[in-house]
C-alpha cells in the first residue's frame, strides 16, 4: 500500500474562495479565516451569465454565453489575485454537466482565465448543501428533507446532523 503524505497544516490568516458556475449565474465568494472556526467574507459577487438557456434548448453553450462566462471567470480570477487568495475551488453544475461543448469551456477557462473548473454531480451538490445547512442550522437527530432547486437540476436529500441518508438528483430546474 502506498504511503500517504498528509497535507501541510494551514497557516492563518488564510484566504480561500469558491466560484459556483450555475445555470443562471456565476457566483464568487472569498473569505479570510482568522482560525479554523472564524472567517470574514471579503468578496461576494455574481455575474448573470445564463449558460443553461442555450444548453437546455440546444444542448450546448452558445458563443455569447461562452464568452460572457470566460470574461466573468477572468474578472473573478484577477480580483482573487489582488486579494491574495491562496486556495480556490471552482465548481460547475447542471448546465456545464449537460453541455456538449463542456470540454471547450473547461480548456478555455484554464488557459484564458487561469481557473480550473471541476464539474460536479448531483451527489456532490447535495453534500455541499448539507454542509452549508449544518453550518447554519442545528439539525439535531431528527431527519430533514433538504432541497436545492437550481436553474437546471433539483437535488433532494434526507439528512440529519450526522450526514446525508439518501439523495437524488433530477435534471429539472427553475
Amino acid at each position: 500500500m502506498p504511503k500517504v503524505t498528509p497535507a501541510p497544516p494551514s497557516r492563518f490568516p488564510l484566504r480561500v474562495a469558491c466560484i459556483d458556475i450555475g445555470s443562471n449565474g456565476i457566483r464568487c465568494v472569498a473569505a479570510e479565516f482568522r482560525d479554523a472556526d472564524h472567517f470574514q467574507v471579503i468578496l461576494q459577487d455574481r455575474a448573470p451569465v445564463r449558460l443553461g438557456h442555450s444548453v437546455f434548448q440546444a444542448g450546448a453553450i452558445d458563443r455569447d454565453s461562452m464568452e460572457a462566462a470566460l470574461t466573468a471567470l477572468g474578472a473573478f480570477r484577477r480580483r482573487l489575485d489582488v486579494l491574495k487568495v491562496s486556495h480556490l475551488r471552482c465548481v460547475a453544475t447542471s448546465a456545464v454537466r449537460e453541455a456538449a461543448n463542456q470540454r471547450e469551456l473547461l480548456m478555455r477557462a484554464r488557459r484564458e482565465a487561469k481557473v480550473k473548473i471541476e464539474v460536479i454531480h448531483g451527489a456532490e451538490e447535495a453534500r455541499l448543501v448539507h454542509a452549508a445547512v449544518t453550518h447554519r442550522v442545528p439539525m439535531g437527530r431528527d431527519p430533514w428533507m433538504l432541497m436545492d432547486l437550481g436553474g437546471g437540476s433539483l437535488e433532494v436529500s434526507m439528512a440529519d446532523a450526522r450526514g446525508i441518508r439518501w439523495s437524488e438528483s433530477h435534471p429539472m430546474g427553475a
